[in-house]
């Protein structure tokens, strides 16, 4: 981001108006079309989603870690 700001006010005196636009158009498209590479390099690598162990929430067997404890509980669980 920081990188992308520098980038913003050096452009700004080239292109007044747009220069914020060009810059996150390229950061946004940058990131966009890397995560497209990759996900086209895993699929001719032939790794399935599925085959991944860290993505436990394809699998559809997922296990909660913990039950959600809100702030006002301790206030309204008991109240029926």
């Amino acid at each position: 981001m920081t990188i992308g700001s520098l980038m913003a006010i050096v452009l700004q005196s080239i292109l007044p108006v747009s220069a914020v636009l060009v810059v996150a158009g390229t950061i946004i498209g940058g990131t966009l079309m890397g995560i497209l590479v990759a996900a086209a390099m895993l699929t001719a690598k032939g790794v399935h989603p599925q085959e991944v162990t860290w993505l436990t929430w394809l699998h559809g067997n997922a296990e909660v870690a913990s039950d959600s404890i809100f702030a006002a509980c301790p206030l309204t669980c008991e109240v029926s």
